[in-house]
């Protein structure tokens, strides 16, 4: 018996991005400015730890969900759950982890080794808990209820990761390593206290109804199976669009983060821009929070790709006016003219961070058709991974392109007008072409409500027993265009995946 989605479970699912977005916002927003200022830590070995930690961690997702996928098997995962048991674990690593990102006076090489372990836990948390809507919901509107719950807690999870660090800035001082200190353990504790929430609040699919892979024996077809289930996923048209759309936000969410502090600080000139940037940011996303149910419901009504393409387009908005703010310096309008750029930013970005989130559950139905098996782990983990290169790539482009246009290390430090022309490209232009490019690749995605509904109704008949040459046209098409495969060759005929030498005789 499928058991229903409640608000409580909606409520446990969207905790998780107190650690998603929260901690991704705060680490955006502060972490890089941290080490460049107070660390001796210049942009090119800040560039360093974020790029390489984020690379190889990217390996460790899609190896996360294949192990997620297949924890059921062991004590603790019939124990505690196959997804669970992770965000368990998360609640007293996280404690522990994330706070000594933001001490003083340590070597490069400790700043690159806690950044090492913390993304490899963020990960173990994350691509674990990310697959729970497609454990927990089966339909199209109970997939929106779960993603969209998580959308508006990753906002609330945006206001409190931007005002607490400006409050601590404002009392303890902007270049103080004490508030900084205290941003790492005050928001450590938010983060365990709300895996706990998701822990107690959600609930897996029933481990009768799972169905595991028994054809990989022995170490090597094991390490095979994993390899070919990962490359697998990118053959299934929907997935690879949806992780080039995925990838491209990514790197334009990222850098707008990243870059953001840094654009006060060098193309505004204001006092105080390190407060200054945490209290505009989290204004601008309290405000924000009321447009994302427009975009929750342009996403259910008319597909991802649409809703995307709308919010794409306010963000270019937001862009311009950024460029028009650089031309109030000096004035009475500098702030007004920036809060109002920032706010129609922080609306466009909530809605383009929306779309992955709310995609990516309809993956493994869409799959399904193809394999005829659930793998919701195997991509969750690469998902995850596609979010942790877009990272890696962003903090490249970042870091390299602050220090080829000459931004100096260091507290108190005037940057050359070469570094603040950089800073203003990488805030404004470069955006607005990743977003343009991302904006095409969408057209070609064909994922709606209806669409993704005939596709389940025609794989629970066909699982059912119905025979599959009484297909209606409808469902031929739909799954043709969202699997990218014939009909024919849907329903595990073919050689998508890992396939046993004994299974292939």
């Amino acid at each position: 018996m499928k058991r229903k989605v409640t608000v409580k479970n909606m409520i446990g699912y969207a905790s998780i991005n107190f650690l998603g977005s929260g901690a991704q916002k705060i680490v955006q927003l502060y972490l890089m400015v941290f080490y460049t200022t107070l660390c001796d830590i210049s942009v090119v070995q800040a560039g360093t730890i974020f790029t390489v930690t984020r690379f190889l961690d990217a390996i460790l997702n899609p190896v996360m969900g294949f192990v997620s996928d297949n924890f059921g098997r062991t004590k603790l995962g019939k124990r505690f759950g196959r997804r669970k048991f992770f965000i368990l674990i998360g609640v007293p690593l996280s404690m522990i982890v994330f706070p000594l990102m933001w001490t003083v006076g340590h070597s490069f090489a400790f700043y690159f080794a806690v950044n090492m372990v913390w993304e490899m836990l963020f990960t173990v948390i994350i691509v674990s808990a990310i697959a729970l809507p497609a454990e927990m919901a089966q339909t199209a509107a109970d997939k929106t209820k779960l993603v969209a719950a998580k959308s508006y807690f990753g906002t609330v999870a945006n206001i409190v990761a931007a005002a607490i660090p400006a409050e601590l800035f404002r009392r303890f001082g902007e270049n103080e390593p004490k508030s900084f200190a205290l941003v790492g353990i005050v928001y450590a504790a938010i983060i365990a206290v709300s895996l706990i929430v998701v822990y107690a609040f959600t609930f897996e699919r029933d481990p009768k109804e799972v169905v595991y892979d028994d054809q990989a024996h022995g170490i090597g077809e094991i390490l095979k199976k994993l390899v070919l289930d990962i490359s697998s996923t990118l053959r299934v048209k929907s997935f690879r669009i949806h992780t080039i759309m995925m990838l491209l936000i990514g790197i334009y969410k990222n850098l707008a983060g990243s870059i953001l502090t840094y654009y006060v600080i060098c193309c505004m000139a204001i006092a105080n821009a390190k407060s200054a940037t945490g209290y505009v940011s989290a204004i601008s996303t309290f405000v924000s929070l009321g447009t994302l149910t427009v975009f929750v419901a342009l996403a259910y009504k008319y597909g991802g790709p649409k809703t995307f393409r709308v919010s794409a387009s306010i963000v270019i908005l937001g862009c311009i006016g950024y460029i028009g703010v650089m031309f109030m310096k000096g004035t009475d309008w500098l702030i007004p003219v920036f809060v109002v750029a920032q706010l129609i930013n922080e609306i466009g970005k909530g809605g383009c961070d929306y779309i992955p989130v709310f995609q990516l559950p309809f993956m493994a139905d869409i799959d399904e058709a193809v394999t005829g098996t659930r793998r919701e782990g195997i991509f969750s983990g690469v998902n995850g991974a596609m979010s942790k290169i877009s990272y890696g790539i962003e903090s490249l482009i970042m870091t390299g392109g602050l220090a080829a246009f000459g931004y100096v290390s260091g507290k108190d430090v005037v940057q050359p007008q070469s570094a603040v022309i950089g800073v203003a490209i990488l805030a404004t232009a470069l955006p607005m072409v990743i977003l343009l490019v991302t904006f095409i690749v969408s057209t070609r995605l064909k994922l709606t409500k209806e669409n993704h509904k005939l596709l389940v109704d025609e794989v629970n008949r066909v699982k059912a027993g119905g025979d599959k040459s009484q297909v209606t046209p409808e469902a031929r098409k739909a799954i043709e265009d969202l699997t990218g495969f014939a009909y024919e060759n849907c329903f595990g005929n073919n050689n998508v995946g890992y396939h046993s030498k004994t299974a292939n005789a």
